[in-house]
């Protein structure tokens, strides 16, 4: 036999996106000025399909470079909209939109006199009219920002599909896919008790679920409204209406403006925050979330929120298609030495809008209010959201992720490992750097029956002998190892052609309690088998040969000479193209947030013999 040795070396990080198919950039400038506009609407036309995303704060969007339209549509509240056609646009390497100003009028031009009271009146009663009747569905990018004063504690990104059910007043969430970048000094910071509700607080806002006081026919007595003036929409009137809540009323309620269109009375936009008047009425817990912050001793106050909550016509039904929140809280925790101020702000932009369910979110695939979305180990990396269209990123939010990725002496994330394929990459983040390539778990994932975890691999049509020295450590604390879970990396060995799980798994870890082991698993058309065995560490070599139907495992303790045999199959598929990768995986019995992944896989001195 004829041998070709590999020896995998340092890859420069490739870019995430070829030049045919490249992200479309734009920034939204309002008039003749330089003024930006944060909040703007870009709405993506094609054949049958409406989506959309908004501008960030410093005016700017990006399109995922997969995303096929045939127009985009920029709209902004008292500006003219402006429509662009993708074969004028699909070119640039920045669109730069300028929105005209369309001018405001005063109450006083209305033919038909109305009053403030009148028209929210009307809005009221025609709320259900306006929102859907049937189910339906919208999937959308989530972005949560937590900091005491000047101190960034953490930054989550998600992107969830929301399900709706008008007849129940009811919603389903669903994670897709999520990072966070947390800083060690403060990692759990809410292990026990997350405040505010996160994807829920802001998925709530639908009309569809519930609606907000000042739009309550019951509550409307506790405001005063006025009509200051109305402004132009994607070319509609609306009216413009400030509110407040009147003087001697003993609630925390709002204060801010709505957007009513004049034609069919339905809300385009409210921008709320809390009534000074309100505040010594201000309740901070309620319910479930006020007992358990009382058994874990927590002292939770809210001190101020803002709100922001855009709707979007599509097929004549107004759509919750954007919110943003940001409230203080005060939180104390005596036994964590915890005294904070914090202002939590969070976005949800739905990208994808009024879909058809066609399969309702399983109870157990639901988001839950205490899971937490796994630490980022890297600085901000777009291509990780591969195809989906998301809040582009300020400058401030890039610094954020820096600074923390800085204080937690972090490596930098490649968008791609050249060479390298990639299988689940939501679920794992890699990097490499000389000889040494590290995989990190970042959400819930197994190699298990019918499930696949994450990995790296690359094709073969051949014999082959691949080994490598494996270090698992966990990610919060590089002096300590994995100790919860299943959490296990190595290499593995998969069908590339069978519709079916069928693959062999050599790896190192936890199976269930802090005790290292070693894994020898054989997965066949979708049903598992492993073989386990104690080691001393959680480092080693692992080593796969590979001959014609037969493959065998070996493990070598890292102060060994020699290997020693695990196990050896002879399976079928083995004759055919297999994907020979690396990989991870994290798993729990639980869902409790401390079940989360906090681990890293190290592999160094990986060699492949090709035979």
């Amino acid at each position: 036999m004829r041998r070709y040795h590999f020896l995998f070396f340092f890859f420069l990080y490739g870019s995430a996106f070829s030049q045919s198919n490249k992200e479309l950039s734009g920034i939204v400038l309002s008039g003749n000025t330089k003024e930006t506009l944060a909040g703007a609407s870009i709405t993506i036309y094609s054949t049958n399909k409406i989506s959309g995303i908004v501008s960030n704060k410093e005016g700017r969007f990006t399109i995922a470079p997969s995303t096929l339209f045939d127009s985009l549509r920029v709209s902004m509240v008292g500006h003219y909209s402006k429509t662009f056609f993708n074969d004028k646009i699909n070119n640039l390497a920045l669109l730069e939109v300028r929105l005209d100003i369309a001018p405001s009028e005063l109450q006083e031009v209305v033919v038909k006199p109305i009053t403030a009271i009148d028209v929210i009146k009307k809005a009221i009663t025609k709320i259900s009219t306006n929102q859907p009747q049937g189910n339906f569905e919208n999937r959308g990018f989530y972005r949560e920002i937590i900091k005491d004063k000047e101190n960034y504690f953490s930054v989550a990104e998600a992107v969830f599909l929301a399900q709706y059910f008008p007849s129940s007043k009811n919603y389903k969430l669903k994670l897709e896919q999520g990072r966070s970048k947390e800083d060690v000094a403060y990692t759990r910071l809410f292990e026990d008790f997350h405040p505010g509700g996160g994807p829920q607080a802001v998925a709530g806002n639908s009309f569809v679920t519930s609606v907000p006081s000042f739009l309550n026919l019951k509550e409307i007595n506790n405001f005063h409204y006025k009509i200051d003036s109305m402004v132009q929409f994607e070319g509609r009137w609306l009216y413009h209406i400030s509110f407040d809540q009147k003087d001697g009323v003993k609630e925390a309620l709002d204060k801010g403006y709505v957007l009513i269109e004049t034609e069919d009375y339905a809300v385009v936009r409210y921008d709320v925050t809390n009534s000074p008047m309100g505040a010594p009425y201000m309740k901070s817990l309620t319910g479930s979330d006020k007992i358990f912050a009382e058994l874990l001793n927590i002292d939770f106050k809210k001190l101020d929120w803002k709100r922001r909550v855009d709707f979007t016509n599509i097929n004549n039904k107004w759509i919750m298609s954007y919110v943003e929140t940001e409230y203080a809280i005060s939180y104390k925790q005596p036994k964590k030495r915890l005294d904070l101020n914090l202002t939590i702000n969070i976005e949800l932009a739905f990208t994808d809008l009024y879909r058809t369910i066609n399969k309702e979110i399983e109870k157990g695939e639901e988001w839950k209010r205490k899971n937490i979305v796994a630490n980022l180990p890297a600085a901000f990396d777009s291509a990780f959201w591969g195809n989906n269209n998301i809040i582009s990123p300020t400058e401030q939010v890039k610094n954020i992720i820096a600074g923390i990725s800085k204080n937690n002496n972090d490596l930098p994330v490649a968008s791609s490992l050249e060479g390298w394929q990639y299988l689940n990459r939501n679920l794992f983040v890699s990097y490499k750097r000389n000889d040494t390539i590290t995989l990190i778990p970042i959400m819930k994932c197994s190699w298990e029956d019918e499930q696949t975890g994450g990995m790296l691999f690359r094709e073969m049509d051949s014999n082959f002998i691949a080994e490598a020295e494996i270090n698992l450590i966990k990610n919060s604390d590089n002096s300590s190892l994995p100790d919860r879970g299943f959490q296990q990396g190595g290499i593995i060995v998969r069908s590339a052609n069978n519709p079916k799980e069928n693959y062999v798994l050599l790896s190192m870890g936890t199976g269930g309690n802090p005790n290292p082991k070693i894994f020898f698993k054989r997965t066949a058309d979708n049903k598992s088998r492993t073989v386990v065995d104690k080691i001393d560490s959680m480092k080693g070599w692992l080593r796969i040969e590979k001959s014609g139907k037969k493959i065998m495992a070996f493990f070598k303790e890292k102060n060994s000479k020699d290997y020693k045999k695990i196990g050896e199959y002879n399976l079928d598929w083995l004759n055919g193209k297999v994907q020979l990768g690396l990989a991870t995986f994290a798993a729990f019995s639980g869902d409790g947030p401390k079940m989360k992944p906090d681990m890293k896989v190290i592999f160094s001195k990986l060699k492949i013999e090709v035979m």
